[in-house]
């Protein structure tokens, strides 16, 4: 099988003199003129496998989720002051709106995280934002199950309050 000719030859500086790139390697003169060509044999290969590989493509999650982890619990919250005025009062509307803002902030919290456990290469200062993510839509979700327990709590002793008095016996005979 036949080699294919180099597509960049090597010229020497001396005679200009065009140098095969697959024979560089061996000569270390010129074969017309003599000139030393170890110069170019060091520039060859540098510039045929440039020794750092270039930086690996980001991700667009890893790279923005610290930004969205803070902007999620605000787009969330918006969308629940926004859709709240705009719904008709029934029940399911109003469970269907709530689920989908708590869908942002966990959402929000998850990305946090992602940025966060990034590998060192993929973050460029995003741990604060991260952080800060983590913090807000973690307070939410925290607010969120407190509110769900009080309002079982309120529920359950309003229905506690009592049995009411017997018609017919009184207190006082003791009967």
């Amino acid at each position: 099988m036949a080699m294919d000719p180099d597509p960049d030859p090597v010229t020497c500086p001396m005679c200009e003199g065009a140098i095969p790139g697959n024979e560089i390697h061996t000569l270390k003169t010129c074969p017309s003129c003599g000139a030393d060509l170890s110069a170019l044999i060091r520039q060859r290969p540098a510039t045929q496998h440039p020794g750092t590989p270039p930086p690996p493509q980001r991700s667009w999650l890893i790279t923005r989720s610290a930004f969205l982890s803070i902007l999620a619990p605000c787009v969330g919250i918006a969308v629940y002051l926004f859709g709240f005025e705009t719904l008709s009062g029934s029940p399911v509307e109003k469970l269907v709106l709530g689920a989908v803002c708590s869908l942002f902030i966990v959402g929000g919290f998850m990305l946090g995280v992602v940025a966060i456990f990034a590998p060192k290469e993929e973050k460029n200062g995003t741990r604060r934002k991260a952080v800060a993510g983590i913090c807000i839509n973690g307070l939410l979700i925290a607010f969120a199950i407190l509110s769900i327990f009080t309002r079982q709590k309120v529920a359950a002793s309003g229905n506690n309050t009592g049995a009411p008095p017997r018609k017919g016996s009184s207190y006082i005979s003791g009967k």
